[in-house]
């Protein structure tokens, strides 16, 4: 197998390892390297198999503090020894020097490595990553410095993973038994931006960048989003700014904290989410009031076309009938995926299990889907009428009846967004935008192909350009010497 198809495995293999462990304990001395790691795991895996025969070795992340990494050390290891000729397997993990994880099985059989092989340990491969590519310690995922051990194409490959000099996900590869570069590689993005089309043209402005939102008021338009995203986050160098001028030129907005929701009410006065709270009347020259500050975390919100406002934060649904001026709150009956919010004020939740629940004096209700083996992909709430996506199509009523109507659509469209009135799908692959009309529920139009895989975040139209926030995706690429 190649190095760089084996990292798409390795990464998932961190994922899962970390769930194996319980809850992280205090920093103590208890930081080994991989061949002491292996030692440890070697001793046991002997006691349950003489024959008993080492395959991999990953580092295992995690916040006990330390040096994460930094001279080869981590807290916790996990390796997988096998016996040749059979398909018994034995995963052990250990935790500050001691094993607390043994767990047994059958798979087909992995390359093997002799423990003579192994030359390099990780605190040999992590100086020489940094001396020869300026690695540094990995932030957002696979924190500090991590480690894995596997033998490819009959070598005994050392990585140790970590960020490169510009803070991009890097994997460099050794031969532990001569410390040769094997490979070394990180993800670079591609693509990114805000896509306007006009007429037929696509015109791209701030490439590169992760635009998470957009929205157009009756004279403004507004972006937010990430100007230097990494494959794991969107919130290294927030901002959000708006244009009078349709987007050729730009005033930076001011605000606490990176922005996940903005929005235009009726008198296009600017409202935005942030983490934790709520502002209204934001301007270039001021970040608004604050009309809502939560101690929890806003999961999900929605707005209406007369500015009705829900939150949903912490099993807790916040709403609002009059912008802000005054709160209520219900307890969400089970865990909500989203929430909307009707012109009348019409709570209506989507339960992670796909259920969809009204809010009514009583409580909760369960609606009826239109097809009884139909489920729910996603859900908006324009005006009174609810609008959802299934495998079956795209379905709307209104909320005070029970007679659903079918949209004619040419392909799948498995995501909503909507923008005032305006209703757009996505399709599963993000590849192609539709126009869903939802005054007479018409045949849905597509206003944007892109002939291949983008990265949609949002979309909204603006007299007669088509607005798209896009972000980047990431590809393993090959990482020069600096």
């Amino acid at each position: 197998m190649s190095i760089i198809k084996k990292v798409s495995c390795l990464l998932v293999v961190f994922l899962l390892i970390v769930n194996l462990f319980g809850r992280e304990g205090i920093a103590s001395d208890g930081e080994i390297t991989l061949k002491e790691a292996v030692n440890i795991g070697f001793q046991r895996a002997k006691e349950w198999n003489v024959n008993a025969t080492l395959t991999s070795v990953n580092s295992v992340d995690e916040t006990m503090g330390g040096s994460r990494g930094e001279t080869g050390k981590r807290f916790k290891w996990t390796m997988i020894f096998i016996v040749p000729g059979t398909d018994d397997f034995v995963l052990i993990g250990i935790s500050d020097k001691k094993i607390i994880v043994f767990r047994t099985g059958k798979q087909s059989p992995n390359p093997t490595i002799s423990y003579d092989e192994i030359k390099l340990d990780s605190s040999d491969v992590v100086q020489l990553a940094k001396d020869k590519y300026g690695l540094k310690q990995g932030k957002d995922w696979a924190t500090g410095y991590n480690f894995t051990l596997d033998s490819i194409d009959g070598a005994p490959i050392l990585d140790v993973v970590g960020n490169d000099r510009d803070n991009r996900f890097a994997r460099i590869s050794f031969n532990a038994q001569n410390g040769d570069v094997v490979s070394a590689i990180h993800k670079l993005p591609y693509g990114g931006g805000l896509i306007s089309r006009r007429n037929g043209t696509d015109n791209l402005t701030k490439k590169g960048m992760a635009i998470t939102g957009v929205v157009a008021g009756k004279n403004n338009l507004v972006v937010w989003g990430d100007k230097k995203p990494t494959q794991f986050s969107t919130t290294k160098q927030p901002f959000i700014e708006w244009s009078h001028n349709n987007g050729e030129t730009w005033t930076e907005l001011q605000t606490n904290n990176y922005v996940t929701h903005a929005w235009f009410d009726m008198n296009d006065q600017l409202y935005a989410a942030t983490e934790k709270e709520l502002w209204a009347g934001i301007t270039s020259k001021s970040k608004g009031t604050k009309i809502l500050s939560l101690n929890h975390r806003i999961e999900t919100m929605d707005y209406s076309i007369n500015n009705n406002i829900a939150v949903l934060s912490n099993g807790k649904v916040y709403y609002t009938n009059n912008q802000g001026g005054s709160w209520e709150q219900a307890i969400a009956p089970k865990p909500f995926f989203l929430v909307q919010i009707s012109d009348h004020g019409d709570v209506v939740g989507l339960t992670e299990k796909r259920k969809i629940l009204q809010k009514t004096k009583d409580g909760w209700n369960e609606i009826t889907m239109p097809n009884r083996n139909d489920v729910p992909d996603d859900m908006k709430v324009i005006n009174n009428r609810l609008f959802i996506t299934t495998e079956s199509g795209i379905w709307v009523r209104n909320l005070k009846e029970e007679n659903w109507s079918e949209i004619q659509v040419d392909k799948m469209e498995v995501r909503l967004i909507k923008k005032g009135e305006k209703l757009f799908g996505i399709t599963e692959v993000g590849e192609a935008i539709y126009f869903i009309n939802t005054k007479d529920e018409s045949k849905s139009e597509k206003v944007f192909d892109a002939g291949d895989f983008i990265v949609v975040y949002d979309v909204d139209i603006m007299g007669d350009t088509l607005w798209i926030a896009t972000a980047p995706d990431y590809s393993w690429e090959e990482m020069p010497i600096p």
